[in-house]
């Protein structure tokens, strides 16, 4: 999955798109709190500090996650991805699988590069 976003952030800077490759485009329309939903701006990871993981480690230990890598699971990604936008939750929760390994894998490239 990592080399399949790869390949495509190639083949969009090779095409001259403006694409940002942290907006996470939903495979379909989701509605949360009567509102259609159809992306998620992650740019806002770049404000997150180290505190924010602490706080997201804590946060998912209190849930009684006890990964021993807790970085690379969906709910640190979820975790990360509230704070760096602002939704709740309870809107990741919701989001189909594929839109939450997209998350999940756009979160861990993030923490990679």
């Amino acid at each position: 999955m990592e080399k399949d976003l790869l390949e495509k952030e190639a083949a969009v800077m090779e095409e001259g798109r403006e694409e940002d490759f942290m907006v996470v485009k939903l495979s379909k329309p989701y509605r949360f709190e009567g509102k259609e939903v159809t992306e998620v701006d992650l740019n806002g990871l770049e404000d997150l500090t180290g505190a924010d993981m602490i706080s997201i480690g804590r946060m998912m230990r209190k849930r009684g996650n006890t990964d021993a890598s807790p970085e690379v699971t969906m709910e640190f990604s979820f975790f990360a991805a509230m704070q760096a936008t602002g939704m709740p939750l309870e809107f990741f929760y919701g989001l189909s699988m594929k839109d939450s390994m997209r998350i999940k894998t756009r979160v861990n490239y993030f923490l990679m590069y």
